[in-house]
């Protein structure tokens, strides 16, 4: 029997970040698969205080589950309804073929690469 807690086996497979980049400007940092165990890292984040403008990079994601889809459309509509501002910068491909085929939340800008995404949002 395993003692490993299932915060422990997610963390294996996503490592999730978050860093204040400027004021008012915050970037989620996602890496690795984000599946049905792992999202809850992805939700983590994104429960906590967004900034006025979030950014959520996806560049380094490997996988993207059903469940990501649903963690990200949910902090999305919790940025909407606080005002807010949520940005996702697109996985590569093929994983963003999951994203750019399901995701229709016209509100939250896509962009190809985080630089894009913080030129285009000063904070």
């Amino acid at each position: 029997m395993s003692s490993k807690s299932p915060w422990q086996a997610a963390a294996k497979i996503l490592v999730v970040g978050r860093d204040v980049v400027r004021p008012g400007l915050l970037v989620v940092s996602a890496a690795g698969e984000i599946d049905a165990l792992s999202v809850r890292l992805l939700q983590h984040a994104t429960e906590q205080d967004l900034a006025p403008v979030t950014v959520v990079d996806l560049s380094r994601v490997t996988f993207l589950a059903a469940a990501g889809l649903r963690a990200l459309a949910q902090a999305a509509q919790r940025a909407h309804a606080g005002q807010r501002r949520l940005c996702l910068v697109t996985p590569p491909h093929p994983v963003s073929v999951v994203l750019l085929t399901f995701w229709n939340d016209d509100r939250v800008v896509l962009y190809p690469t985080l630089a894009e995404a913080l030129r285009a949002n000063p904070g």
